[in-house]
C-alpha cells in the first residue's frame, strides 16, 4: 500500500509541477518493483493462471490462487501516471517500458471488469508515449494482452468486442508505421472471427488517418482475412504514398490555410 501510494505521489508532483520533478527513471524503478513482486508470486502458484485466464468462467478459481494483495489498486495507480506521461521531462523511455511490462505482469491478477478495459488502456499508451516505444506497445498488445482477453468470451457475450475497434483506431491513428497496423490486425485475425466488423467501424467513425489505413487493409486482406497469405513487406510498399488531403477552401473559415477539410463537395454551384 505504501508503494502504491508513492505512485500517486509521483502523479501529484507531475501534475502540480512540484520541484524537483520525478524523473521517468525514478518512477520506472518503483514500477519495476511491482513487476518483480508479481512475477515472484506467479512462480509460487501451483497451476497456470494464464490457462485459467482464457476462460472467464474460471476467474474465481484463478483469483483464489493468489495472496490477498491490492492488485486493483496498482492497476488504478498506473492509469493517472500514463495520462501524465507527457509531463515527464527525462527518462520517458524507461518509464514507458516499465509501465508496459507491469501491465503484462498484472493481467493474470486482475478481476473480470478490469481485464475488459486493459486492451484499450494499453493501446492508449501510444497517444502519450514517444514513437520509439510504438513497437513495444504493439508487441505488448499482440503477445501479452490480446491473446488472453479477446478469447475469454464467445462472440455473443463478448462485451470487450466494442473496445477492439477502439484499439485498432488508436494504433492506426497514432502510428504511421504500416508494419504496426499489419501486426495488430493479423494478431486479431487469429483471435477473432468478426474482424471485418471492427475494420468497418474504424472506417465509419475513425479519424481520417485511421480510416485511410483501415480501408487499405480491408481491401488488401478481403475476402479471406487470413494472416498467413500475404507478404508484409509487399504490403508496406503498397500502403505507401497517401494522397494529400483536401484543405478547407471556405472563404470565411477560421482555420483557413493548411486545415484539412471536414467535408468535400464536388458540386460547383455550392460556394
Amino acid at each position: 500500500t505504501v508503494k502504491i501510494r508513492s505512485l500517486y505521489d509521483y502523479h501529484l508532483r507531475l501534475m502540480h509541477g512540484v520541484m524537483p520533478p520525478p524523473s521517468g527513471v525514478d518512477i520506472a524503478n518503483t514500477i519495476k518493483y511491482f513487476s518483480q513482486t508479481l512475477l515472484t508470486v506467479l512462480k509460487d502458484v501451483p497451476s497456470s493462471p494464464l490457462e485459467l485466464l482464457k476462460d472467464s468462467e474460471n476467474d474465481s478459481a484463478r483469483m483464489s490462487l493468489f495472496p490477498n494483495l491490492d492488485y486493483k489498486g496498482l492497476y488504478n495507480s498506473l492509469i493517472p501516471l500514463i495520462e501524465t506521461a507527457p509531463l515527464i521531462q527525462n527518462g520517458i523511455n524507461a518509464f514507458g517500458l516499465a509501465v508496459l511490462q507491469c501491465l503484462g505482469c498484472l493481467l493474470p491478477f486482475l478481476e473480470t471488469e478490469t481485464i475488459d478495459y486493459l486492451p484499450y488502456l494499453t493501446a492508449s499508451c501510444i497517444a502519450v508515449f514517444p514513437s520509439t516505444l510504438h513497437q513495444e506497445i504493439v508487441n505488448t498488445l499482440c503477445f501479452y494482452v490480446l491473446p488472453f482477453t479477446v478469447t475469454r468470451y464467445t462472440e455473443r457475450e463478448y462485451e470487450i468486442t466494442q473496445s477492439v475497434s477502439a484499439v485498432i483506431m488508436m494504433i492506426f491513428n497514432h502510428s504511421s508505421n504500416p508494419a504496426h497496423h499489419c501486426q495488430l490486425l493479423e494478431c486479431l485475425m487469429t483471435l477473432k472471427q468478426s474482424i471485418l466488423k471492427d475494420l468497418l467501424c474504424v472506417i465509419a467513425y475513425g479519424t481520417s488517418t485511421a480510416r485511410s489505413s483501415a480501408a487499405k487493409l480491408l481491401f488488401y486482406y478481403w475476402p479471406a482475412f487470413d494472416p498467413n497469405l500475404f507478404d508484409r513487406k509487399g504490403l508496406i510498399c503498397k500502403l505507401g504514398g497517401d494522397p494529400a488531403p483536401f484543405v478547407c477552401q471556405r472563404d470565411m473559415c477560421s482555420n483557413a490555410g493548411n486545415a484539412e477539410a471536414a467535408k468535400v463537395c464536388y458540386d460547383h454551384c455550392i460556394v
